[in-house]
């Protein structure tokens, strides 16, 4: 997937990246290959892009590559058993997790895999650059290459200009089949989006004012104090209503109220949240607690929050948005993590890009030295695309990841995505999706099922400050146009103009949907079966929180030499709010949660999760709608700047997704009511 610069339709960032690279390395003497004739396919290795039609011949033979072979599990069948008693809440071993060393040596290659790897490497003629526990770099011409793994690498015409792959699925000795389960770097990397999109206009915090009373954020524009509470009655009419001016972006008190957060037992004291992003920002953590303070909450304590970025290992280049874009991501994250779990300690690991290999890195340092309990991830890509990069193999080698994560008890947090279900007609119009998508598709890694798939939901308080109802996130979008015939039906100040298109025109909406993996066992019985023959999917997302762009959260950043107060919105928001309030569980049951899903679905339909809907019953009978104000064009004021200024969303409109009663591939399980916390703190997170 290639990364995109940052959208702002009025309002709405950007894209981020995440990718597959490598690394592989050779020696200058060429050897015989492993005389054995029986090889192990890597299955899906291959890319899809590499096809006859699109060769554009070989790559010469002593030309140099490398490529990066990850290794896997010395047990996949005892390691696979384990998981299952570890984290099925009816286990009598449940919780019983491994230390890293322990993981290591129960389930890690060995020294003696290692160098039988290796020794095959170097016997092919390559040089082995660097061995980790993890994956073997090696260099090397491209005729040694081609011995060691079975095909030889062709260049490719794609519609992102020609890149080179496999010609075929790679392959090694058979009897390495289960020491190697991926090979990167051999083909083009992808870049994944971050799942958040942000305001233009800066903002300002709200104060509490008496109800009904408009509120002005400071820069001209007006927002509401909750919502409905301010009506648009200077603007057109829409779907036979005068709409409201959307709420004021939430700050986390709000959230905490809402989802039942806070108070002396649950601000998660004791817990560490790793947060993975690429890069990092130079002015953290001093923009959180600025932002903390502007917010009414408590800064970062000394030592509360720490940073693993190194700026001269950065890989900077075109298939990544450059680092200062990331500061945006980097700060919603931070934020709504430390807003919700106040007492957690925060860990920030800025990967030094967006490619795959690199937050691999990032994300096995946390995992390998059990650094946090928990690891927020707010970004994303999907699989199914052309030219498609995401193979087969490299899902392995990341689902083999996340294994050791729920061996360990760590929790790992995927945003869902911000397109809807990122087919085709989602991308023609939604502003963070992925052009180059082929079919309807759950995004990875959040549709693995060894992580948490977070989406999105539109939050709604009412005027006291309380839940009122939630619902599906999915926005379509109208803008105010000249269509006098319109304006004329309807009896409003803004003459000559009227909303329009109307539908509005999909612009953003949770992520979610069935994925390429089997049902996984704690979803059976509790999402979709197959049907007319089709195996049952693993299926996203699994629970949902606030995260709606046409009803932001507020975030505080350093933007061009200026702090600013700005609203973000997407599953980048709802995703560390989860995870701060997992970090707040665990300090309520006094032990270390892991991975989260079994115990979700164990408790699905029960008070601890609201059901939300596309149509909640509290919102009333009419449609949902709202209008943001991004304040004046600070430009000379002509008639058509209130096309930029007004922009009216219709809500609960999600693309491809619907969120009806019960689960659904919307908003999962749905939200959680302050019922979790109280129920975890009650059982100790055991279900009787």
């Amino acid at each position: 997937m290639s990364a995109h610069p940052r959208i702002r339709p009025g309002a709405l960032t950007a894209a981020v990246c995440t990718a597959l690279l490598g690394t592989v390395l050779a020696s200058p003497v060429a050897h015989a290959a492993d005389p054995s004739p029986q090889r192990h396919t890597l299955s899906g290795s291959r890319p899809g892009y590499a096809t006859a039609g699109a060769d554009a011949g070989a790559v010469p033979a002593d030309q140099r590559l490398t490529a990066r072979l990850y290794l896997g599990s010395r047990d996949p069948g005892g390691l696979a058993a384990f998981l299952r008693q570890v984290t099925d809440p009816h286990s009598p071993h449940y919780r019983h997790f491994l230390t890293p060393a322990a993981y290591q040596r129960r389930f890690a290659l060995g020294p003696a895999e290692h160098r039988a790897v290796a020794d095959w490497l170097t016997r092919s003629g390559l040089t082995v650059t660097r061995d980790t526990a993890h994956y073997v770099d090696v260099s090397g011409p491209e005729r040694a290459v081609r011995q060691a793994l079975g095909s030889p690498i062709h260049h490719y015409r794609t519609a992102r200009g020609t890149v080179s792959a496999p010609s075929g699925d790679l392959s090694v000795p058979s009897s390495l089949g289960t020491e190697v389960v991926a090979v990167s770097g051999l083909s083009a990397p992808a870049a994944a989006h971050p799942q958040s999109h942000r305001t233009t206009t800066p903002l300002h915090p709200p104060h509490p004012r008496p109800s009904g009373t408009t509120v002005a954020d400071g820069t001209g524009a007006v927002c509401s104090p909750s919502f409905g509470g301010t009506p648009a009655t200077g603007l057109p009419t829409a779907y036979g209503a005068t709409p409201t001016y959307a709420p004021c972006p939430y700050v986390p008190a709000q959230l905490r109220h809402a989802y039942g957060a806070g108070g002396a037992h649950a601000t998660g004291k004791g817990t560490t949240i790793a947060i993975v992003d690429a890069y990092g920002s130079p002015t953290m953590p001093a923009d959180a607690d600025r932002y903390a303070r502007a917010t009414g909450d408590r800064p970062f304590r000394p030592g509360q929050y720490r940073q693993r970025v190194t700026p001269k290992d950065w890989n900077v280049g075109s298939a990544c948005a450059p680092p200062a874009s990331w500061a945006g991501e980097e700060a919603l994250d931070v934020d709504m993590a430390h807003g919700l779990a106040s007492d957690a300690h925060i860990l920030y690991m800025g990967a030094d890009s967006c490619l795959d290999a690199d937050l691999m890195d990032a994300e096995a340092t946390v995992i390998d030295h059990r650094l946090a309990d928990s690891i927020s991830n707010s970004w994303a890509e999907i699989i199914h695309s052309d030219p498609g990069h995401l193979t087969p193999d490299l899902v392995n080698a990341w689902n083999l990841l996340f294994e050791q994560a729920a061996a360990e008890g760590i929790g790992v947090y995927f945003a869902a995505g911000d397109c809807g279900d990122s087919s085709p007609g989602a991308a023609e119009t939604g502003v963070n999706c992925d052009p180059k998508t082929t079919a309807a598709q759950a995004d990875f890694p959040s549709g693995s099922p060894w992580v948490t798939s977070v989406g999105g939901t539109t939050l709604a308080l009412d005027r006291h400050g309380n839940y009122a109802w939630e619902t599906s996130m999915g926005d379509e979008l109208s803008v105010l146009t000249d269509s006098t015939s319109a304006a004329r039906a309807s009896a409003s100040r803004a003459s000559g103009k009227a909303w329009g298109p109307l539908p509005g025109v999909f612009a953003f909406g949770g992520g979610g949907g069935p994925s390429d993996f089997p049902q996984p066992w704690y979803q059976r019985g509790r999402t979709p079966a197959g049907s007319h023959g089709t195996p049952a999917r693993r299926t996203t997302p699994d629970v949902a929180m606030e995260g709606d762009g046409a009803l932001p959260v507020l975030v505080g950043l350093t933007d061009g030499g200026t702090f600013q107060l700005v609203g973000f919105g997407g599953t980048s928001a709802a995703t560390p709010a989860f995870a701060a309030l997992q970090a707040d569980a665990q300090q309520e049951t006094g032990r270390p949660l892991g991975f989260a899903n079994p115990l979700l679905y164990a408790l699905g339909g029960s008070p601890v999760f609201r059901d939300v809907t596309d149509h909640p019953a509290a919102a009333g009978t009419g449609p949902l709608t709202v209008v943001r104000d991004y304040g004046p064009s600070p430009t000379a004021q002509a008639p058509s700047d209130d096309q930029q200024r007004y922009v009216l969303y219709a809500l609960g409109r999600d693309y491809g997704l619907h969120a009806v009663p019960g689960y659904d591939d919307a908003t999962g399980l749905g939200s959680p009511s302050p019922a979790y916390l109280r129920w975890m703190r009650r059982t100790g997170g055991i279900p009787r």
